[in-house]
């Protein structure tokens, strides 16, 4: 019976919280340790319980907290990920436009006689000054375009 008693008073004692003491040497550096400084002053520190607890849940609602942000982030990453595929296809169209527009504008300044079909379907020749504006148009809508 002795033996029991003195097992449990061992057991009592090991789980029983240490004391911690803090102090400032001379220097400014702050210390602790489990007993106080022989000289000077120090102070008893409380110890908190380390593990982490939401106020009215404990570790589920902690959990279900992390759960939801998780799904939030999620969400958010996905948004960003379709806009940045939008904005990438828009892109491509309209370099592909741009790519056309040039070839376009190329093959006008190359040609020297530009035509219109009337509503018989027969060429109508521009002249050289209809032909010049109509290549500053087109270098005008191509630069406020692709510029």
């Amino acid at each position: 019976m002795r033996w029991i008693l003195s097992c449990a008073c061992l057991l009592l004692a090991s789980t029983a919280p240490a004391q911690v003491y803090k102090w400032v040497d001379a220097n400014g550096v702050t210390h602790y340790g489990e007993r106080p400084p022989a000289a000077g002053k120090s102070r008893e520190v409380q110890l908190r319980d380390a593990s982490p607890r939401a106020p009215g849940g404990g570790a589920s609602a902690h959990g279900a907290q992390m759960k939801e942000k998780e799904l939030e982030f999620r969400k958010r990453q996905a948004l960003r990920e379709q806009e940045e595929t939008r904005l990438a296809q828009e892109k491509a169209r309209r370099d592909q436009e741009c790519r056309a527009s040039r070839a376009e504008l190329a093959d006008l300044r190359a040609t020297r006689r530009l035509y219109e079909l009337n509503e018989r379907g027969e060429r109508v020749f521009m002249s050289d000054a209809q032909r010049d504006a109509e290549v500053a148009r087109r270098e005008a809508e191509y630069n406020r375009r692709c510029g």
